[in-house]
């Protein structure tokens, strides 16, 4: 296994691949992740069929360095929904009536029924429906939501994930259970940007090729900002010393640039609402 575990995305959706939903999920996960040290290695996106699901997953669970995926969406009330199918045909796993998960569908039904959302104190078919997903996996806390989060471990310290794909229930999940419960132990890289105003992206081509000749453990990347009239050249790596030296050494090829604050991967926190999908976990 290579030396940084790698996360694969798979986000499931009609409606993002017909351009009617930004897939604003996997950048949000992506970022997290990368913070966490399990950078994303590619992020896929698949149609709302169920063939084309089964082989998402099992191209991610094939690649031997990807020790987390996400599956994200698909995992609704509606016949549309066929995430859970798809994963426990990948996995070979089949799906059963979760006690956990209807649990915690009835509860959030009971709640939506006191706040007057809904007219019956009942669980739908439709919402039971929910509650059938594949074996062996366990429940996270959807605090926000009906559908049940899952992970499964496949291998020792090797992970699946189903999420909703409604992003203010997205958000929660990997803010409050994934990150913290299956994203760490990993080495984060260290970022380090080097800033040019006024230079066209073209003249750092050859300071940019001395660079990675010399520091073939340091990705770098130029990242053009029209607008602002500069370029940003951005440098990652595992070894934080080698990565400093080589925004140093990138000064010294074409000192017209600034050296920037070190970063990593930000995070943008929704605010919780006052609704019956925000309850206590």
């Amino acid at each position: 296994m290579g030396e940084t575990p790698a996360t694969v995305i798979i986000a499931v959706g009609d409606e993002v691949l017909s351009g009617h939903t930004q897939d604003t999920n996997s950048s949000f996960l992506a970022a997290r992740a990368f913070a966490a040290g399990f950078p994303v290695r590619r992020i896929e996106v698949v149609a709302d069929r169920l063939e084309d699901v089964v082989e998402a997953i099992r191209r991610a669970v094939a690649d031997a360095d990807v020790t987390r995926i996400a599956v994200c969406g698909g995992i609704g009330p509606t016949p549309d929904d066929r995430t859970f199918e798809a994963v426990g045909a990948a996995l070979r796993r089949r799906l059963e009536e979760n006690p956990t998960a209807l649990a915690n569908i009835t509860a959030m039904v009971s709640r939506m029924h006191a706040a007057g959302w809904i007219v019956e104190n009942v669980v739908s078919e439709g919402n039971r429906r929910c509650a059938m997903v594949p074996a062996g996996g366990i429940v996270l806390a959807n605090r926000r939501g009906m559908a049940p989060p899952m992970a499964y471990e496949l291998a020792p310290d090797r992970w699946l994930f189903i999420l909703p794909g409604v992003p203010r229930e997205f958000t929660t999940i990997v803010e409050e259970e994934l990150i913290p419960r299956f994203f760490a132990g990993g080495t984060a890289s260290l970022v380090v940007e080097v800033r040019y105003r006024g230079v066209p992206e073209a003249e750092l081509y050859t300071p940019m090729r001395r660079l990675g000749e010399e520091f073939t453990d340091v990705a770098a990347g130029s990242y053009p900002q029209t607008e602002a009239r500069q370029v940003i050249i951005r440098l990652r790596g595992l070894d934080r010393e080698r990565v400093r030296a080589a925004a140093h050494r990138m000064l010294e090829l074409d000192g017209r640039g600034e050296l920037l604050e070190s970063t990593a991967a930000g995070k943008e926190k929704e605010e919780s609402t006052s609704s019956p999908l925000s309850g206590s976990r």
